[in-house]
């Protein structure tokens, strides 16, 4: 059984995550590599059972969360993108947040599937602003950041760890290029460049 689809682009589609994503969700959240930059480091299989709870409880709940980001041409699950509620320096905050497998690094992938989450928060939700917090170090994500028109805004302290704010207001939002438009339409695929 598949999960609701949420949002989908040329590359990616995202989708509710499922307990039939388990053994595939596993190998990702449980490599060093891709929980480098993570508040908990690699989870355990447990811990990947509860984030996979944790999740079908906030879609019934918030009706957003992470979702399972589906690699299209393959029909694979290669890691997620979604919405998290944060309160950052005492202020609510929605963050886009996302993670993928290393095979599926530098292919512009991980800047697709961020953006579809962003827009979601936007178009569907119809927030005014979202944030991403990511460690100065992370350099990878800053650039997606980027790619995605957020931009540096402070320094703080998320649990233990020193990040950066990057942040996208609505109105810079509406002034870029879209996956899913501000009337809440698919948006036709931009011609591709090098990502």
């Amino acid at each position: 059984m598949t999960g609701k689809v949420i949002a989908q682009s040329a590359r990616i589609t995202l989708r509710e995550f499922t307990w039939a994503d388990f053994p595939e969700l596993l190998p990702i959240l449980t490599d060093p590599l891709v929980m480098k930059f993570s508040v908990t480091g690699p989870l355990t299989p447990e811990q990947v059972r509860g984030f996979l709870d944790r999740c079908l409880c906030k879609y019934k709940e918030r009706g957003y969360w992470l979702w399972a980001a589906i690699y299209r041409p393959e029909n694979r699950l290669i890691g997620y993108s979604g919405l998290l509620d944060q309160y950052i320096d005492n202020k609510p905050e929605i963050e886009v947040a996302y993670r993928l497998a290393p095979a599926f690094w530098g292919r512009g992938l991980g800047t697709e599937a961020a953006a579809l989450a962003r827009d979601y928060a936007f178009a569907r939700l119809g927030t005014d602003r979202v944030i991403s917090l990511i460690e100065p170090a992370n350099m990878a994500s800053i650039r997606v950041a980027e790619k995605n028109g957020f931009t540096y805004e402070k320094d703080t302290t998320y649990y233990h760890l020193f990040v950066r704010v990057y942040s996208l207001w609505r109105s810079q939002w509406l002034r870029l290029p879209h996956i899913l438009s501000p009337q809440n339409q698919v948006c036709p695929e931009p011609k591709r460049g090098s990502d």
